[in-house]
């Protein structure tokens, strides 16, 4: 990758974040955080598969390891190969999803070409095809968060608990008032960020606690302006919430330490016109066969 000793403002026709360097469709990859997900990361490879086979509309699929200490790794391994997806497979201490996240997109970020990069969870309670929802901006900055909806259209999704619909709001209400950010559903498990800002946003992150999203999106919007498109996505709960009782009142210290850390002027703005994006791909014929990345076949263990 070259950099532009002077690079352009990032509005102007020749700014390396201008959106005729972006080809028409980005080019994807999936990053999904997983902890212990072995009754359910099959499922969710399963359902990549799917899309991957219809379209092809995402580049490169990573699975984001956070130390699990069941049989995960093994299971999505065994499963990529025989559903022939080139998966790879970050290996990584476990520290908890906040920092898997972080370390993963500094990874993939730093050794790719890809124009965004999505989180996605692995428990396939947000389906990937929903990425056809997606209305692709002409800012190229643009980030893309998912929000929870009943009903989009004939898809049906699933009523939250009362105790997800007390936690959702208390979210909401406490990212408004000490963050300044107003999105209806900052926890939602399906964001993309462009590639080209990843390390600067995800390298100021601090928080360890699930409430990184929104330090993320303070830092994107609040204080750099970066635009944020909400997706209505559905959800279909698989399993037990790994969100306990406590959650409500460790969340608010979560996020009085990300206002603190603001306060201290902590966070900088994204250096936007220091950024190179990377040069379009030429778009797919209609039909055209998927050619995985070289050297995957099925699996592939990336960072191991």
């Amino acid at each position: 990758m070259t950099h532009d000793p002077q690079p352009a403002p990032p509005g102007s026709p020749t700014s390396p974040l201008s959106p005729a360097r972006l080809a028409p469709r980005p080019r994807i990859g999936v990053i999904m955080p997983a902890y212990n997900e072995a009754d359910r990361v099959e499922q969710t490879l399963r359902t990549i598969a799917g899309y991957w086979a219809g379209g092809a509309k995402v580049s490169r699929i990573f699975l984001a390891d956070d130390g699990s200490t069941d049989s995960t790794i093994e299971i999505a391994d065994h499963a990529a190969r025989s559903l022939d997806l080139p998966l790879e497979i970050l290996r990584l201490p476990h520290r908890g999803k906040a920092w898997t996240v972080r370390t993963a997109m500094l990874q993939v970020a730093a050794s790719s070409d890809l124009d965004y990069l999505m989180m996605l969870d692995a428990d396939d309670e947000l389906w990937i095809d929903q990425l056809d929802r997606v209305v692709w901006a002409d800012d190229p900055r643009t980030i893309y968060i998912g929000r929870r909806s009943r009903t989009i259209a004939d898809s049906p999704g699933a009523t939250p608990s009362p105790f997800r619909r007390v936690m959702s709001g208390v979210m909401r209400l406490a990212s408004r008032i000490l963050l300044g950010i107003n999105f209806r559903d900052t926890q939602c498990g399906f964001k993309l960020f462009p590639r080209a800002i990843a390390a600067d946003l995800f390298g100021q992150q601090r928080s360890t606690s699930w409430t990184f999203d929104a330090e993320l999106l303070l830092i994107a919007n609040r204080i750099s302006g970066i635009p944020v498109q909400e997706v209505d996505v559905t959800w279909s709960p698989r399993g037990a919430s790994k969100v306990g009782l406590a959650a409500p009142i460790s969340s608010g210290f979560a996020l009085l330490g990300t206002a603190l850390n603001r306060a201290r002027g902590v966070y900088r703005p994204i250096g936007l016109s220091r950024v190179v994006a990377p040069a379009p791909a030429a778009p797919s014929a209609p039909g055209a066969p998927v050619v995985p990345p070289t050297g995957s076949s099925g699996a592939r263990r990336a960072g191991s």
